[in-house]
């Protein structure tokens, strides 16, 4: 393997460990952004459940006052029953009474389930206030915990990039031009190692996407130190991988 192809295999381990580094550090920040949405949703449940507590304990008052209304009259029902004149003005005071304890009895079954309502959102509200807590303790876990680690992964960045750089200078624009734009396209993997598929037949494959490669390439590998490309991926080709 030439020069040129031997500095490429040496930028290759550093963008590896460059990648791995950003890696961790994106997820390290997605880690905190999904608690802190963690966080956020349940603000907004505790702000919209607040807000049903309120409407059901309104509900429930406007029923409990309708309810008190409803004995008022039931009680005044009783005052005409008792001072009936007459068997028919008794009547019509027992029918209109029977019909109006029914009433109210169907009204206090609603009293009784909005104050179930009421209680039950409460209770929900508590619940996720708890969450909330816990997850805010979370957060601030996490926070502690990778202060120190982000400060290294930020350090270790830091280091790599300066080798990258040191590394890209005695590569030629076009060569290093193809070698990042086949990071891109494979996840940092510039470098496809070309394989003999067969020991009796000149026939060889890019092992980055297990096509064909034309002899006059492999010719040129052999005997050049020059940038090939894979002609179906556009990884740079060589002929090994060396022990860097």
């Amino acid at each position: 393997m030439g020069a040129m192809l031997d500095a490429l295999f040496r930028l290759q381990g550093i963008e590896n460990q460059l990648r791995s580094v950003r890696g961790q550090i994106d997820s390290k920040n997605r880690q905190l952004a999904g608690q802190s949405k963690r966080i956020a949703t349940l603000e907004q449940q505790m702000r919209e459940t607040h807000q049903a507590v309120i409407h059901a304990q309104t509900e429930a008052n406007s029923l409990e006052l309708e309810r008190k209304t409803h004995e008022t009259h039931i009680a005044k029902l009783r005052e005409v029953l008792n001072q009936a004149k007459s068997n028919k003005e008794y009547a019509a005071a027992l029918t209109q009474l029977n019909t109006d304890k029914a009433d109210g009895s169907k009204l206090e079954d609603r009293v009784l389930a909005a104050l179930t309502k009421v209680d039950d959102t409460k209770k929900k509200l508590e619940e996720i206030k708890v969450s909330f807590e816990k997850e805010q303790a979370r957060l601030v876990e996490l926070q502690k915990g990778m202060a120190d680690q982000q400060a290294k992964l930020a350090s270790d960045l830091k280091r790599l990039e300066d080798r990258r750089a040191e590394a890209t200078q005695g590569i030629g624009l076009e060569t290093l031009y193809f070698f990042e734009r086949a990071c891109e396209r494979h996840e940092g993997e510039a470098i496809g190692v070309v394989e003999r598929v067969h020991p009796r037949r000149e026939e060889y494959i890019c092992t980055g996407c297990h096509i064909s490669v034309p002899l006059e390439r492999i010719n040129v590998l052999q005997t050049r130190d020059e940038v090939q490309l894979c002609p179906n991926c556009a990884r740079i080709l060589c002929l090994d991988m060396p022990a860097i």
